[in-house]
């Protein structure tokens, strides 16, 4: 079945080789439609908000599926930690990179469990910040961060809607998703997609009701801190930005 999938694929796109980096794309841009409030039409041509949400994990089962047949969780997991240890020379070019720090958080769904999400989001959200102002700022591309002053919070709520169904979907999509023995969490996430349908369904209608209800809303980085459960790690959601943008070379 995916065989063929892929043969469609290669027949419609004249990709060579469309392999699960595709399907994390896919996932990153579904997320990214929700975070940019776009309509989910405009592409496509069908599905609401409802729909698209639950068709998230479907998407991702396809990329675990490869990630797991072709052994290539620890590959991933090396390429995310190279990304996040990056020297912050590289972090301004990373913004302009096809596998960038939006793909690197989705990836980090399918390949981080929630402990080492929870270690890592900050540093995530850190690039993701760096990528807002960036675009905002040089949309065409640069090696340099000319303007590192703080700009409304609309420039980053995107970025930070897009950040916070990634942790919404850790917290309530696979928060009872358990690794036994010898698994990993790809091979964990899974198998619970595969043997859950309802459960994934209510789960995906919960992500669903905090990005409408709780997401959306929020008028500023600190009760967006606040609404995610950041609080903890970033005490001083005020100075974060400045912060963050002037220790930039």
């Amino acid at each position: 079945c995916l065989f063929r999938h892929n043969t469609y694929l290669q027949e419609c796109t004249g990709v060579r080789d469309p392999s699960y980096p595709y399907n994390v794309h896919d996932v990153k841009l579904l997320v990214l439609k929700f975070a940019q409030e776009k309509s989910f039409s405009e592409d496509s041509g069908g599905g609401g908000r409802q729909s698209n949400m639950h068709l998230l994990p479907f998407i991702m089962h396809m990329a675990l599926y490869v990630i797991n047949t072709t052994r290539s969780v620890t590959r991933e997991e090396k390429n995310l930690g190279n990304f996040l240890d990056a020297i912050k020379d590289k972090w301004i070019e990373n913004c302009y990179e096809t596998e960038g720090p939006l793909y690197w958080t989705t990836m980090a769904l399918h390949i981080l469990s929630p402990a080492k999400w929870k270690e890592r989001r900050v540093k995530l959200l850190d690039r993701c910040m760096v990528l807002a102002q960036t675009r905002h700022v040089t949309p065409g591309g640069t090696k340099t961060l000319a303007d590192k002053a703080v700009k409304e919070y609309s420039v980053y709520k995107p970025y930070l809607v897009f950040f916070g169904i990634i942790n919404e979907v850790y917290q309530k999509v696979f928060k009872k998703v358990s690794v036994n023995g010898d698994n990993s969490w790809s091979s964990a996430v899974a198998d619970y997609i595969r043997h859950n349908d309802k459960a994934l369904i209510e789960a995906c209608d919960r992500v669903l009701a905090a990005y409408q209800d709780e997401m959306l809303p929020c008028e500023s980085f600190s009760e967006f801190c606040d609404v995610v459960g950041l609080l903890e790690e970033i005490p001083d959601p005020d100075s974060y930005l400045t912060d963050l943008f002037a220790s930039l070379p």
